[in-house]
C-alpha cells in the first residue's frame, strides 16, 4: 500500500454533514463550560461546602448547575461520538476496502489522543479527549454485529455498574452499623477501634462550611510550574490511559449512540413513529432522577446514603439525562429550528474540537497564575458571568473563521494527520 492509493480519499465535506449533530455538538460544547470553568476556578470543584459558596445563592447555583448540566454534556459527546463512529466507517468503507478502513480509523483515533495528552499535559489535566480515542478503539468489535446483540451488550455492560453500586451502598450500611454500634457504647467499653469508627464516620458526615480565613493554593501559579504539577499528577505516563471510573459507562453510552444512529432519528426523527412520548419520557426519568441526586450532593452531603433503592437510581443519572437532552433537542432542531438562518449551535458544533480547546485556554488565561491569576476569587453565581461572556467570544470568533475556512484550525489539522500521514510499506 502506497501513500497515492490514500490521496483520492477526501474527508466528509461539509455538504456531507447531517446538520443535527452539529447542532448537538454546539450545545455540548457551550454547555459543558458550566462545570469544566469550576476545575480553573477551584482547588476542589466538587466539595459541597467548601469553595466558592459566599451565599445562599451560591449553593442554590451549584445545585441547578450540578442538576442540569454535570456530566449531562459528557454523555452527549460520548454518544455523539458513538454517532460519529458508525458514520466515519460507513464512508470510509464506500471509499476503501479492508485494512485499509482499520489503518485510517487507528490513525483517526491516534492523533485524537495525540491532541488530548497535548491538552492535558499543557493547558488542562482534566481533558477527556484521549479517554475517548481509547474508548473508540473498544468500538470496532461492535460495529458489524446486530443492533439486538448491542442491546445485549450494553444490559450486560451496565449489569457491571449496578453490581459496583450494590457493593458500594453494602459497604456503607456495613459502616453505618458499626458506627451506630461503637457509639452506642458506654465510653469506658470503647477500643481505639470503635473511637476511629466514631472519628471518621463524623468527619465525614458532618455538615460543614468554607472557611474563608484558609490560604488557596494557586492551581498553576506559573505557566513552567503548571506543566511539571500535572506530569506529577497525572497517569498517562503511568499506562493509564482512561479514566477508570467512567470506561463502562462511556462504552455504554457510545454503543447507544450507535444505536440510535441506525435507527435513523438524526436523518428523520419521525422514524420513531412514538419519537416524542419517548424523548419526554426520558427526559422526565432523567430529571426526577438527577433533582433527587444533586439535592442530595448539594444539601445533604452530611447525611449518609445508606438507601439500596438510591443506590441503584443513582447509577446512570446523568447518562439518561444526557440520552434525553439529545432526543429532546434533537426533535426540536427538525422540527423547528432547521431554517433559522443565523446557524449558532451548528457552527460551534462544526468546530468543536477548535472550541473545546480554545475554552481551556481562555480559562487558563482568566484563572490560573501565568494569566489574570483569578483563581478563587468569584461565588459559583458569579461564575455565570463568566460563562455567558466566554459563550459570546466563542460565538463571534466561530463566526469569523467560518467565514473564510471550512474548518475549525484542530479539524483541519487532526483531518490532515489523519489522511497525510501514511508511509510507505
Amino acid at each position: 500500500m502506497t501513500t497515492e492509493n490514500f490521496k483520492n480519499i477526501k474527508p466528509t465535506t461539509a455538504t456531507e454533514r447531517i446538520p443535527s449533530l452539529d447542532f448537538l455538538r454546539g450545545i455540548a460544547i457551550l454547555g459543558i463550560l458550566f462545570i469544566n470553568i469550576e476545575s480553573f476556578v477551584y482547588p476542589n470543584p466538587w466539595s459541597s461546602w467548601h469553595y466558592g459558596y459566599e451565599s445562599s445563592i451560591d449553593h442554590t447555583t451549584r445545585f441547578w448547575v450540578y442538576f442540569l448540566t454535570q456530566g449531562k454534556f459528557y454523555t452527549m459527546f460520548a454518544l455523539l461520538f458513538g454517532v460519529g463512529f458508525v458514520i466515519f466507517m460507513e464512508r470510509i468503507q464506500q471509499k476503501v476496502n479492508g485494512l485499509t478502513t482499520m489503518d485510517i480509523y487507528a490513525r483517526r483515533l491516534l492523533w485524537l489522543f495525540v491532541i488530548g495528552i497535548i491538552h492535558a499535559y499543557f493547558i488542562w489535566d482534566g481533558d477527556i479527549l484521549y479517554h475517548y480515542a481509547v474508548c473508540g478503539l473498544f468500538l470496532l468489535p461492535f460495529r458489524s454485529m446486530k443492533s439486538k446483540n448491542l442491546v445485549l451488550i450494553v444490559l450486560f455492560l451496565a449489569s457491571f455498574l449496578f453490581i459496583k453500586s450494590y457493593e458500594s451502598v453494602s459497604k456503607r450500611q456495613e459502616s453505618y452499623s458499626n458506627y451506630t454500634k461503637a457509639l452506642y457504647k458506654e465510653e469506658a467499653n470503647r477500643t481505639d477501634k470503635d473511637y476511629k469508627l466514631i472519628t471518621s464516620w463524623e468527619n465525614r458526615y458532618t455538615k460543614k462550611s468554607p472557611n474563608l480565613s484558609e490560604e488557596v493554593e494557586v492551581p498553576k501559579p506559573t505557566y513552567w510550574q503548571g506543566v511539571i504539577n500535572s506530569y506529577e499528577n497525572h497517569n498517562v505516563h503511568k499506562g493509564e490511559f482512561y479514566y477508570q471510573s467512567l470506561i463502562l459507562s462511556t462504552l455504554i453510552v457510545m454503543i447507544i449512540g450507535m444505536l440510535l444512529f441506525r435507527t435513523g432519528i438524526f436523518s428523520d426523527y419521525k422514524s420513531w413513529k412514538y419519537y416524542w412520548p419517548i424523548a419526554v419520557s426520558v427526559l422526565i426519568i432523567g430529571l426526577a432522577i438527577n433533582y433527587l441526586r444533586y439535592y442530595q450532593w448539594t444539601y445533604e452531603d452530611h447525611i449518609p446514603n445508606i438507601s439500596t433503592c438510591n443506590a441503584l437510581l443513582f447509577t446512570f443519572p446523568k447518562e439518561i439525562l444526557g440520552v434525553g437532552y439529545i432526543l429532546i433537542l434533537n426533535g426540536a432542531y427538525q422540527k423547528y429550528l432547521r431554517n433559522v438562518r443565523f446557524k449558532v449551535f451548528t457552527k460551534i458544533g462544526r468546530t468543536a474540537l477548535s472550541n473545546y480547546i480554545f475554552q481551556s485556554i481562555i480559562l487558563g488565561l482568566l484563572f490560573y497564575g501565568y494569566g489574570f491569576g483569578l483563581h478563587n476569587s468569584f461565588s459559583r453565581f458569579e461564575l455565570l458571568g463568566f460563562v455567558v461572556a466566554i459563550w459570546a467570544i466563542q460565538i463571534i470568533c466561530t463566526h469569523i473563521w467560518l467565514r473564510n475556512f471550512k474548518q475549525g484550525p484542530l479539524e483541519f489539522l487532526w483531518r490532515k494527520l489523519t489522511y497525510k500521514s501514511f508511509n510507505k510499506t
